[in-house]
Protein backbone atom coordinates (compact mmCIF):
# COMPACT_ATOMS: atom_id res chain seq x y z
CA UNK A 1 0.00 0.00 0.00
CA UNK A 2 3.08 2.33 1.10
CA UNK A 3 4.85 1.79 -2.63
CA UNK A 4 1.07 2.72 -4.18
CA UNK A 5 0.75 5.83 -2.33
CA UNK A 6 4.23 6.87 -3.16
CA UNK A 7 3.82 6.14 -7.23
CA UNK A 8 -0.04 7.95 -6.86
CA UNK A 9 1.54 10.39 -4.89
CA UNK A 10 4.61 10.92 -7.60
CA UNK A 11 2.11 10.79 -10.71
CA UNK A 12 -0.24 13.59 -9.07
CA UNK A 13 3.03 16.01 -8.79
CA UNK A 14 4.10 15.12 -11.63
CA UNK A 15 0.97 16.22 -13.44
CA UNK A 16 0.87 19.27 -11.24
CA UNK A 17 3.99 20.48 -12.37
CA UNK A 18 3.34 19.55 -15.98
CA UNK A 19 0.12 22.07 -16.09
CA UNK A 20 2.03 24.50 -13.99
CA UNK A 21 4.78 24.82 -16.81
CA UNK A 22 2.59 24.80 -19.45
CA UNK A 23 0.67 27.92 -18.34
CA UNK A 24 3.55 29.91 -17.69
CA UNK A 25 4.53 30.11 -21.61
CA UNK A 26 6.14 33.09 -22.56
CA UNK A 27 4.76 35.84 -24.64
CA UNK A 28 6.52 36.79 -27.87
CA UNK A 29 6.43 40.71 -27.81
CA UNK A 30 7.48 43.48 -30.65
CA UNK A 31 7.25 47.51 -29.56
CA UNK A 32 7.70 49.88 -32.42
CA UNK A 33 8.11 53.18 -31.67
CA UNK A 34 7.84 56.12 -34.47
CA UNK A 35 10.52 58.56 -35.23
CA UNK A 36 10.77 61.33 -37.09
CA UNK A 37 10.78 59.58 -41.30
CA UNK A 38 11.40 56.20 -39.42
CA UNK A 39 10.27 53.47 -36.73
CA UNK A 40 12.23 51.65 -34.55
CA UNK A 41 11.33 47.71 -33.77
CA UNK A 42 12.35 45.70 -30.48
CA UNK A 43 11.39 42.31 -29.83
CA UNK A 44 12.02 39.71 -27.35
CA UNK A 45 10.23 37.72 -24.73
CA UNK A 46 7.52 38.32 -22.34
CA UNK A 47 5.52 36.78 -19.10
CA UNK A 48 1.99 38.04 -19.64
CA UNK A 49 -0.93 37.23 -16.53
CA UNK A 50 -4.40 37.62 -17.46
CA UNK A 51 -5.83 37.05 -13.94
CA UNK A 52 -9.51 38.58 -12.76
CA UNK A 53 -10.30 41.84 -15.36
CA UNK A 54 -6.37 42.23 -15.15
CA UNK A 55 -3.72 42.31 -17.40
CA UNK A 56 0.48 42.24 -16.52
CA UNK A 57 3.55 41.66 -18.48
CA UNK A 58 6.83 41.82 -17.97
CA UNK A 59 8.92 42.45 -21.39
CA UNK A 60 12.47 41.94 -21.92
CA UNK A 61 14.04 42.90 -25.97
CA UNK A 62 16.78 41.00 -27.29
CA UNK A 63 18.58 44.75 -26.64
CA UNK A 64 18.17 44.24 -22.43
CA UNK A 65 15.91 46.75 -22.47
CA UNK A 66 12.66 45.89 -19.79
CA UNK A 67 9.33 47.21 -20.27
CA UNK A 68 6.25 46.51 -18.42
CA UNK A 69 2.54 47.08 -18.81
CA UNK A 70 -0.08 46.86 -16.63
CA UNK A 71 -4.31 47.64 -17.01
CA UNK A 72 -7.37 46.00 -17.32
CA UNK A 73 -9.31 43.60 -19.70
CA UNK A 74 -12.93 43.59 -20.41
CA UNK A 75 -13.47 40.42 -23.12
CA UNK A 76 -11.71 41.98 -25.61
CA UNK A 77 -11.01 45.35 -25.03
CA UNK A 78 -7.53 46.20 -23.21
CA UNK A 79 -6.30 49.18 -21.80
CA UNK A 80 -2.65 49.75 -20.16
CA UNK A 81 -0.30 51.80 -18.81
CA UNK A 82 3.04 51.06 -20.64
CA UNK A 83 6.77 51.88 -18.96
CA UNK A 84 10.09 51.52 -19.93
CA UNK A 85 12.11 50.70 -17.07
CA UNK A 86 15.09 52.98 -16.22
CA UNK A 87 14.23 55.39 -18.50
CA UNK A 88 12.54 58.91 -18.36
CA UNK A 89 10.71 57.80 -21.66
CA UNK A 90 6.91 55.96 -21.93
CA UNK A 91 6.49 56.09 -18.02
CA UNK A 92 2.77 54.85 -17.64
CA UNK A 93 1.82 56.06 -20.73
CA UNK A 94 -1.92 55.14 -21.74
CA UNK A 95 -1.88 52.69 -24.23
CA UNK A 96 -5.49 50.59 -25.56
CA UNK A 97 -6.36 48.06 -27.99
CA UNK A 98 -7.86 44.14 -28.25
CA UNK A 99 -7.23 40.76 -27.03
CA UNK A 100 -7.66 37.50 -29.66
CA UNK A 101 -7.69 33.94 -29.22
CA UNK A 102 -8.61 32.13 -31.68
CA UNK A 103 -8.27 27.57 -31.45
CA UNK A 104 -7.55 25.52 -34.42
CA UNK A 105 -7.44 21.57 -35.16
CA UNK A 106 -5.37 19.72 -37.14
CA UNK A 107 -1.53 20.47 -36.19
CA UNK A 108 0.56 19.25 -33.76
CA UNK A 109 2.21 21.61 -33.04
CA UNK A 110 -0.12 24.53 -31.60
CA UNK A 111 -4.00 24.23 -30.87
CA UNK A 112 -4.15 28.20 -31.36
CA UNK A 113 -2.71 31.52 -30.58
CA UNK A 114 -3.89 34.48 -28.70
CA UNK A 115 -2.35 38.14 -29.16
CA UNK A 116 -2.75 41.27 -28.01
CA UNK A 117 -2.16 44.51 -29.76
CA UNK A 118 -2.05 47.66 -28.15
CA UNK A 119 -1.38 51.24 -29.80
CA UNK A 120 -1.31 54.96 -28.32
CA UNK A 121 -1.82 56.26 -31.40
CA UNK A 122 2.18 56.97 -32.51
CA UNK A 123 3.57 53.66 -31.40
CA UNK A 124 2.40 49.86 -30.90
CA UNK A 125 2.81 46.93 -28.70
CA UNK A 126 2.40 43.29 -29.72
CA UNK A 127 2.15 40.37 -28.00
CA UNK A 128 1.39 37.02 -29.07
CA UNK A 129 1.94 33.42 -28.01
CA UNK A 130 0.43 29.93 -29.40
CA UNK A 131 -1.63 27.56 -27.15
CA UNK A 132 -0.03 24.19 -26.95
CA UNK A 133 -1.56 21.33 -27.44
Amino acid sequence: MKLLSKHLSACILFFFSTVAFAEQQEWAFVWVSSGPGTYYVEKGAAKVTIENGQIKAAMTSTEGVDYKIVGSIVGQRVNVKFTILNSDYFNNSPFSGSYTKKLWSGFADSKGREAISLTDGWNFIGLTRDIKP
